[in-house]
């Protein structure tokens, strides 16, 4: 007896179960119905509620379930190039500007946030405008100066403007800038400002990638980033790249006497990495790193805990302000009178009295030249009692050229000194 072959669910092989199997093919039937129902249905929830992403997350379900439906109703598989770029975040493309008409502010080689389907995606694209930069600084005895630090920093524009940390080139005779394939430059400083933390190098070199500019105040708690640049060593370990998220928004932070507003990141961060960028996964450099925790506390034996995972970055929108005044004026004025200060919470063995110190005087500064010496009180400032962040205020509030009456006490003696405010951008030159 021959058999006929109905096309799959409604097979079946004699006329007496024909009923039985027009009714499982029915029920098959509703069964898929229901199926691709609901598939449809996330797709659209995932779509509302994730924007360009809902229709790739409902391919990926019909993809993964129901393979022969997406074959029946002639949907294409995704390309090599759509599929890489599933989980990367649309981004809106702004103009790059500068205040400087000189100054040009694009990609060597444009690249569109979009393009990036992972960590090792970003790396390729920003790689190549982060750079290493080393001080070299005239010593006693030697007639050419020597090296004597190194940092990080990146480019700014194609045609050599780089940005690094001001702490970085503190004190240089000499800087170079070294590139991704290993050549460097000599560096001349555009301009520094020590409150602030920024300096901009330039060098003759065209062609650079430059790395996008991001925003800063768009970054969220929790947010991967990455961050680039030359640890420990001057080359051995240079283009390093790690991996964190951003720990915290605003942290204000006092270093070296200064108060300034960072992001916190727990990306591994140590000394060389200063300078360098903080890149989110648009591959957009959205901070400067800058500092980090070494030291949490200390145990009962006084021995020093190390902290793990606390680095800091100054935000990129800060930072920019920055960079276009030195780029447009050489400088920024900073008031200052040319001292550190550290304060002490409670009284000590070696301090016995709580309160605002000068922890060291900067050499022919306003202050050492009022008589101003390392290990002095600050009891008042033109009269009035501070904290340190009140006393940090209160130099800020002055202008260069106005005078104050700091009044210090020094071995049980209350003396009041005057100070001429200076520029410190000028002073620790």
């Amino acid at each position: 007896m021959s058999r006929k072959l109905i096309p799959y669910p409604c097979d079946y092989t004699s006329a007496g179960s024909l009923r039985r199997a027009r009714r499982g093919g029915n029920i098959l039937v509703i069964i898929l119905c229901a199926i691709i129902v609901l598939l449809i249905g996330t797709g659209l929830f995932f779509a509302l509620t994730n924007e360009s992403q809902g229709w790739y997350k409902l391919v990926d379900l019909f993809t993964r379930y129901c393979p022969a439906c997406i074959v029946t109703c002639d949907t294409p598989a995704p390309s090599g190039e759509t599929a890489a770029s599933r989980d990367a975040m649309p981004v809106d493309q702004k103009p790059l500007t500068s205040p400087d008409p000189n100054v040009t502010r694009f990609l060597a080689e444009p690249f569109e946030a979009s393009e990036f389907a992972g960590i090792p995606d970003v790396v390729d694209a920003v790689s190549q405008g982060v750079v290493g930069i080393l001080n070299y600084q005239t010593k006693t005895g030697k007639a050419e100066p020597v090296l004597a630090g190194s940092g990080s920093g990146f480019v700014y524009t194609t045609n050599g403007y780089v940005i690094t940390n001001q702490h970085v080139i503190e004190g240089a005779a000499k800087i170079t800038v070294t590139l991704h394939d290993g050549k460097e430059y000599d560096a001349v400083v555009v301009g520094s400002d020590i409150m602030t933390d920024v300096a901009v190098l330039k060098i003759e070199k065209e062609g650079l990638l430059a790395l996008p500019i991001g925003d800063s105040d768009t970054a969220r708690v929790g947010e991967f980033v990455l961050a680039i640049g030359d640890p420990i060593s001057t080359d051995e370990l240079s283009g390093s790249v790690t991996f964190g998220i951003v720990s915290a928004l605003k942290r204000e932070i006092n270093i070296d006497g200064f108060v300034n507003e960072y992001l916190q990141t727990d990306a591994a961060v140590n000394p060389g990495n200063s300078g360098g960028p903080l890149i989110n996964m648009r591959g957009e450099v959205i901070g400067v790193t800058s500092a980090k925790y070494t030291s949490a506390g200390y145990d009962d034996y006084g021995q020093s805990i190390s902290s793990e995972g606390i680095g800091f970055a100054l935000p990129i929108n800060n930072v920019m302000e920055i960079v276009q005044s030195l780029i447009k004026n050489g400088s920024t004025v900073r008031p200052g009178i040319g001292v550190t200060i550290v304060t002490y919470l409670e009284a000590t063995e070696t301090v016995k009295t709580p309160g605002v110190y000068i922890y060291s005087v900067s050499e022919g500064g306003p202050a050492e030249a009022a008589g101003v010496q390392k290990g002095d009180r600050i009891a008042a400032l033109d009269g009035k009692e501070l904290t340190q962040d009140g006393y940090v205020e209160a130099i800020r509030a002055k202008n260069v050229g106005d005078t104050i009456t700091l009044t210090v006490e020094r071995n049980g003696e209350m003396l009041e000194l005057t100070v001429i405010v200076g520029d410190m951008n000028q002073i620790h030159k």
